[in-house]
């Protein structure tokens, strides 16, 4: 179980945050937070960060599962091929099949955190698919 963190935010954020949500920006409010946490995490020059705690290893090999649900439309298709050919090195394993009119992706990723951190945030960044879930392993 992942942990659970708790922050007061003040109304216009709170606003901000039910806004995108509501627009279908995303599907809920955890979704919404980790995603801003990850793009802040990829664009921080983690070499400029203080040695706290497990900062150290943020340059850690991980070995990372992603699925991904796009509709079967040739220019989503070309923007995901797009981001699998400049993580060709990282990405070990790839299986695809068409269910009705999407397409299923499952990808096993092997490389630094950093790199599984902005495969995430690029693949998040496509608003048309239909669903994006991503595991670290180990």
């Amino acid at each position: 179980m992942s942990p659970i963190i708790s922050f007061s935010i003040n109304e216009s954020l709170k606003q901000f945050i039910n806004k995108l949500i509501s627009k279908n920006q995303y599907e809920n409010k955890s979704k919404l937070i980790r995603d801003a946490l990850l793009r802040l995490m990829s664009d921080i020059e983690v070499s400029n960060l203080e040695p706290y705690g497990e900062i150290k290893s943020i340059a850690k090999r991980i070995i990372g599962n992603l699925i991904i649900v796009a509709p079967h439309d040739p220019i989503i298709l070309r923007r995901l091929n797009k981001i699998e050919s400049k993580y060709k090195e990282q990405i070990v394993n790839k299986n695809q099949h068409f269910q009705s009119e999407n397409l299923i992706i499952f990808m096993i990723f092997e490389g630094e955190i950093q790199e599984f951190q902005n495969i995430v945030v690029e693949i998040n960044g496509i608003k048309e698919l239909k669903n994006f879930r991503y595991l670290i392993i180990n």
